[in-house]
C-alpha cells in the first residue's frame, strides 16, 4: 500500500521539522535532566509501544476502533519527544508545540473520541513517562534523582498546558459539528414538511444525517408545556439509542425522526426529559414520503393526545384524521355538539354506551344508573338531534360529535 505524503499527514504524524537551534538549550546546572532526558529519548520506541498498548488496555473508547492504532502511536511518539525536549531545556510548551496539540484535539472530535478519554490518554501518557525518568536515573547519581524530584511542578505544567489546548481545540469542534448537524436536522425536516422530495437536496440531507432514504421511517411529534423546548437534550438522549435520529424543535412542538429503532426507546427517552409532554407517534412509513406522510400522522394524532399520554396513529386513526377535518365536519355535527353542551348527562349516557359493548345493562352499572334511566336517555338523544345510538350510523356520528365538540 502506498504510503500518504507528508503534507498530507497530520502534524503529529509527520517527521518534525529541523529547527536552526536543534541541539538542547540547556541552563547551566540543568546537565544532568537533560542526560536523563536524553537516555529516555534513546529508548524512546519501546516506551512509545507499551504507553500505546496501555492506552488501550486502560481506555475501552480506544479499543472501538474510533483511531487507527497507527494514528495513536505516532501521536504518543510526537508528544514524548516534545516533553523530553522541554524537560531537557527546562522550559514549557511552545506554542508550536501547543499548536500539533490543538490540531490533535479537532482531530480526535471530528473521529468521535470524547474529550475525557482523550485526556486520560494523556494522563496514561505522562505516567508512563514519568516512570520511564524514574527508571532511567543512575543509581550512583543521586543528584540526578534529587533534580528530577524539582522536575514534577515542571511536568505537570506540561499535563496542564498540553491538555488545555486540546480540550479548547476538540470542543471548538464539537461546537461546530453541532451547529451543522443542528443545521441539517432542521432544514430535513423543513423539508419533508414542504419541500421538493425529488429533489436532490432530501436525500443528500438525509444521507448526511445517517438516514437510508428509502428506508422506512418512523415519526414522534411531543407537545411540551411551557418554553422548555431543548431539541439538544433529548438529541443527545436518542443517539444512544440503535438506529438514527433527528430532533428539531418545530413551533411549539418537538419533532423526532427515527429510523431502524424500537419506538419504546424513543418514549422512554422523551419520558426522561419531559414526562409531562404528549407524545404522538405516526405509523412506520417506507422513504421520504413515507416519512412525511408518518409525520402527518403523528401531527394529527397529537391533536387527540392529552398531556402526560402517549398516543399511537394505529390506536388513534379515527379520531386523529376526524379531527384534521374538524372544519368541514362541524355542519354535520352541530345537532350533537349542541345537544352535548345542553344535556351532558345524555352525551354521558351515549359515551358509556358505547364505552360498555352497546349494552343497556352494563352502562347503567358503569353510571350506577337503571338500565331503563340509560335506555331513556338513549331515547332522548335520539329525539334531539336525530341520530340513534343504537344505530351504527347514529353511534358513530353521535360519537364524533362528542369527540370533536370538546372544548
Amino acid at each position: 500500500m502506498t504510503k500518504p505524503s507528508e503534507e498530507l499527514l497530520p502534524l503529529d504524524l509527520r517527521q518534525p521539522l529541523p529547527r536552526a537551534d536543534a541541539a538542547p538549550q540547556v541552563p547551566d546546572g540543568w546537565e544532568p535532566m537533560a542526560r536523563l532526558a536524553a537516555d529516555v529519548l534513546a529508548r524512546l520506541g519501546p516506551l512509545v509501544d507499551r504507553i500505546t498498548d496501555c492506552i488501550l488496555e486502560e481506555i475501552p473508547t480506544y479499543r472501538s476502533g474510533l483511531v487507527p492504532r497507527r494514528d495513536l502511536h505516532g501521536s504518543v511518539l510526537r508528544n514524548i519527544e516534545a516533553t523530553l525536549g522541554g524537560l531537557a531545556e527546562h522550559r514549557p510548551p511552545r506554542p508550536d508545540e501547543l499548536a500539533v496539540r490543538s490540531e490533535l484535539g479537532t482531530r480526535r472530535a471530528l473521529q468521535g473520541m470524547p474529550v475525557d478519554a482523550l485526556i486520560q490518554a494523556y494522563h496514561v501518557g505522562y505516567r508512563e513517562l514519568w516512570l520511564a525518568l524514574v527508571d532511567a536515573v543512575p543509581a550512583d547519581q543521586p543528584g540526578t534523582a534529587t533534580q528530577l524530584l524539582t522536575t514534577a511542578t515542571l511536568v505537570w505544567q506540561w499535563v496542564h498546558e498540553v491538555t488545555d489546548a486540546l480540550a479548547d481545540a476538540h470542543a471548538s469542534t464539537v461546537r461546530s459539528i453541532e451547529a451543522r448537524a443542528v443545521g441539517a436536522r432542521q432544514r430535513f425536516v423543513e423539508l419533508l414538511v414542504g419541500g421538493d422530495l425529488d429533489g436532490e437536496e432530501v436525500p443528500r440531507l438525509a444521507g448526511s444525517l445517517g438516514f437510508d432514504p428509502a428506508g422506512t421511517f418512523v415519526v414522534s411529534v411531543l407537545r411540551v408545556g411551557g418554553d422548555d423546548l431543548d431539541a439538544v437534550e433529548l438529541q443527545h438522549a436518542v443517539d444512544g439509542l440503535p438506529g438514527r435520529h433527528a430532533v428539531v424543535a418545530r413551533g411549539a412542538q418537538l419533532v423526532c425522526v427515527s429510523q431502524g429503532s424500537d419506538p419504546s426507546g424513543v418514549r422512554a427517552a422523551v419520558r426522561g426529559i419531559f414526562p409531562g409532554a404528549a407524545l404522538a407517534l405516526g405509523s412506520p412509513r417506507a422513504g421520504l414520503r413515507g416519512a412525511r406522510a408518518s409525520l402527518t400522522d403523528a401531527e394529527l394524532t397529537l391533536t387527540v393526545t392529552e398531556d402526560g399520554t402517549t398516543s399511537t396513529f394505529e390506536d388513534a386513526w379515527l379520531w386523529a384524521t376526524l379531527t384534521g377535518a374538524a372544519e368541514r365536519l362541524d355542519p354535520l355535527l352541530t345537532d350533537g355538539v349542541d345537544a352535548a353542551a345542553r344535556h351532558p348527562h345524555l352525551a354521558e349516557a351515549v359515551r358509556a354506551f358505547a364505552d360498555a359493548g352497546f349494552s343497556v345493562s352494563q352502562a347503567g352499572r358503569e353510571l350506577s344508573l337503571h338500565a331503563n334511566t340509560v335506555a331513556y336517555r338513549l331515547d332522548r338523544w335520539a329525539e334531539l338531534t336525530g341520530w340513534d345510538p343504537r344505530t351504527f350510523a347514529g353511534l358513530s356520528r353521535s360519537l364524533a360529535a362528542l369527540r370533536l365538540g370538546r372544548p
